[in-house]
């Protein structure tokens, strides 16, 4: 009897041990994450709002702004967009990079908004493709998935005279895209980290294989780009002559 209380609790330890030590993998690559602090980028019309371990970007042009990804705190996001004087109806476009939730929580403040994103990202949040064991993705209930503008590679879109080009950017997840911005400014969602000046994979990344290559493809567009702007990693400014 006691050799099997013995037993019980040595597999419960390990059951707990191994649930803590999954726990704490999962959590930890959070911790390295620097996102860029909330306030304008000098000498630039765009502005970083920092919420939570995500930044948010917002390009002014003559008509409105237009939202890089929808951040993971609503109630925060609006707060910070409060406090740079910037309204939720201001908002006219959001440009999505992926459907993760820390992308796209901030969804429901901006029914009105135009949204895009990569035609390939449709799959996770339509059930198609599972993110992860457990399932897809989703957006906020209050947003029409069929209105969402879908997005092809190459593609470019033209607002105020402010250039967007598209770029597939697949590993992340399988819709990954990026957008470089008048030729000088590229927002990479989470197609990439940059620490130190180095440039590597994501951490949560489906195909790292997949993301490796996307790096590789990019690196023209990256070192060409004057600012990188990281959703979870700050900017890299760039020498550019």
């Amino acid at each position: 009897m006691k050799r099997n209380k013995k037993r019980i609790l040595l597999i419960a330890s390990v059951i707990i041990i191994v649930f803590v030590g999954a726990i704490l993998a999962f959590r930890l690559p959070m911790m390295t994450m620097k996102p860029a602090e909330t306030g304008r980028i000098f000498d630039t019309n765009i502005y970083a709002i920092k919420n939570k371990i995500v930044t948010v970007f917002l390009i002014k042009t003559d008509s409105g702004y237009i939202m890089i990804d929808a951040g993971s705190n609503p109630v925060n996001l609006e707060i910070s967009l409060k406090a740079i004087n910037i309204g939720t109806n201001d908002v006219k476009w959001i440009f999505l990079t992926h459907s993760d939730y820390d992308h796209v929580a901030g969804l429901s403040l901006f029914p009105n908004a135009e949204i895009f994103m990569n035609e390939d990202e449709l799959h996770l949040i339509n059930g198609t493709v599972k993110r992860s064991p457990f399932g897809g993705n989703k957006i906020p209930s209050v947003i029409d998935i069929g209105n969402i503008t879908l997005l092809q590679n190459d593609q470019e879109l033209l607002f105020n005279e402010l250039k967007i080009k598209c770029l597939k950017a697949p590993g992340h997840t399988n819709g990954t895209i990026v957008y470089q911005i008048d030729g000088q400014y590229l927002f990479t969602g989470d197609a990439l980290k940059i620490t130190n000046g180095k440039i590597n994979i994501h951490p949560y990344t489906m195909d790292k294989n997949l993301a490796k290559k996307t790096i590789e493809q990019l690196m023209d567009t990256i070192n060409n780009s004057s600012i990188v702007l990281t959703s979870h990693y700050g900017l890299q400014y760039n020498n550019i002559n």
